[in-house]
């Protein structure tokens, strides 16, 4: 597969831009939406955004912005919230200067509500895109357009989905993003460990334990890494942490692979040695599953 010609253009700067990871933000031409009016405007416009150009029915949108009221056709909230935030949206885009302008409108169906969205920059989809020419490139063996994709994605994800919102859809997009950037990660990791590239190894294994602190193969690269340039010290520092970790977050105990890997690092068998990204490969879940134990029947 070739390189795209052209790339998913990044949020920021755009003249209508949505910004939902770490925070969230609307802005046009570059100031942002500060006041929302209504809370749930800002919250109708979240759900819809994940839906651009659908209509939603008025009870599937009351039921995830009120999930714990009742729904009743006479009900003014759900109308208070898409009149308040129509009116955020029209209002910006009218003050916006040009001819071409994005487009960011809350459209009235019979049904519900739909949200039209139109060369507007929001940074999940732009991450999406990018995960996904990554997935094609890496499907049809172009690995430099993989390499290339997946570390412009990471580079989108700088941190998690709507934080602050509690909802069950929130949570589902969060972890579904959450997922697609560990398998960046996890490519990242095997493609730096194939070349040799130590540096490159650590920086996407911290970002790896960033978003999943307890990801065995990401202790197993590093421990690998260190292990090869000598530094037994910190292979002995991250195996530590790994159990730590493992024991208080999930109340279980590495396995007999994962510590023979740690034994053979820690002792310099792997000092000098070629990188070799088959090393960081946990065993088959069957097999871990027989090994891996919780800390009560060990400790019993």
């Amino acid at each position: 597969m070739e390189s795209p010609d052209v790339w998913p253009a990044p949020a920021r700067g755009a003249a209508i831009a949505i910004r939902a990871f770490d925070t969230f933000e609307l802005a046009f031409d570059g100031q942002p939406v500060e006041r929302w009016r209504a809370g749930k405007a800002r919250g109708l416009l979240q759900f819809l955004m994940l839906r651009p150009g659908r209509t939603v029915p008025r009870d599937t949108l009351h039921e995830a912005l009120w999930p714990d009221a009742p729904w009743s056709a006479g009900s003014s909230s759900l109308k208070v919230a898409a009149h308040m935030l129509r009116s955020i949206l029209d209002s910006a885009q009218d003050a916006m200067a040009g001819e071409q302008k994005p487009v960011l409108r809350l459209l009235t169906r019979e049904s519900g509500y739909a949200l039209q969205m139109a060369d507007v920059a929001a940074d999940f989809q732009t991450f999406v895109q990018l995960a996904d020419v990554g997935n094609t490139a890496q499907s049809r063996g172009d690995e430099a357009a993989a390499d290339t994709a997946y570390r412009r994605a990471v580079a989108e994800y700088r941190g998690e989905f709507l934080p602050d919102v509690a909802y069950d859809w929130a949570d589902a997009q969060r972890e579904w993003l959450r997922g697609r950037l560990l398998y960046a990660l996890t490519y990242l990791t095997g493609a730096g460990l194939e070349r040799g590239d130590h540096e490159g190894v650590l920086r996407w294994c911290a970002l790896m334990l960033e978003a999943e602190p307890c990801h065995e193969e990401t202790y197993r690269a590093l421990m690998l890494v260190h292990g090869t340039l000598g530094h037994l010290e910190q292979v002995h520092r991250w195996y530590r942490l790994y159990t730590a970790r493992l024991r208080d977050r999930l109340q279980l105990a590495p396995d007999p692979a994962m510590h023979r890997l740690y034994t053979m690092a820690a002792h310099g068998e792997f000092i000098g040695r070629r990188l070799d990204a088959e090393l960081i490969q946990p065993e088959p879940r069957t097999a871990r599953a027989m090994r891996r134990v919780p800390l009560t029947r060990i400790s019993a």
